[in-house]
């Protein structure tokens, strides 16, 4: 009875390996049928760059234009129509002529991007204007009342000021030029 038990074993390992070979056979066969031969992941990336480049700007489409100012940390958002030489680009397209945007949505209806520039807004780069902090006279950029960012604290005390200077500054005195500041200043040490 023995030798026939060594018969069996060896029939059913083989029996086995037999099974294992044809159905991973068969997975391949329908895996690969499914993927019309092509490995699946490369497909859909395929299919995903193939339909990014259908989608084109068209005439009706929102150009919108996000600039963050890290130094102020102020964002301005622009929204325009596509002048005629953008009027049919692809996304790609569109990256190589806006250098350095972040695209953060891109259909016929709107493009989306974005842009971070190291600098100051309009608001904070172009007005000036002297006021008051922590007890000294300081120059801020921007306009009294609208988030001002301190550019600089003086050395001069704001209680040996006269007090209609002390309402001005608590007030906040605008500043056409650099000239101006720098003649309000010495004025302003001079008292």
């Amino acid at each position: 009875m023995l030798p026939f038990a060594k018969i069996n074993k060896k029939y059913a390992l083989l029996c086995v390996a037999l099974l294992l070979v044809m159905g991973l056979s068969a997975y391949y066969m329908v895996y690969r049928s499914f993927s019309g031969g092509e490995n699946p992941i490369l497909l859909q990336e395929t299919e995903v760059a193939k339909q990014d480049s259908k989608i084109k700007i068209t005439k009706d489409t929102d150009i919108v234009q996000k600039i963050l100012y890290l130094k102020c940390n102020e964002e301005e958002v622009l929204k325009t129509k596509p002048t005629e030489n953008l009027v049919g680009l692809s996304i790609y397209q569109m990256q190589k002529i806006y250098e350095g945007w972040e695209f953060e949505k891109f259909d016929t209806n709107e493009a989306v991007m974005r842009l971070k520039v190291d600098g100051y807004c309009r608001e904070h780069a172009n007005n000036i204007f002297i006021g008051v902090k922590d007890n000294q006279v300081a120059v801020f950029y921007g306009r009294p009342g609208y988030k001002p960012i301190v550019k600089e604290i003086t050395a001069i005390q704001v209680n040996k000021l006269m007090p209609h200077d002390i309402e001005e500054l608590e007030k906040g005195m605008v500043v056409q030029s650099k000239e101006e500041l720098l003649r309000t200043l010495e004025g302003m040490q001079s008292r």
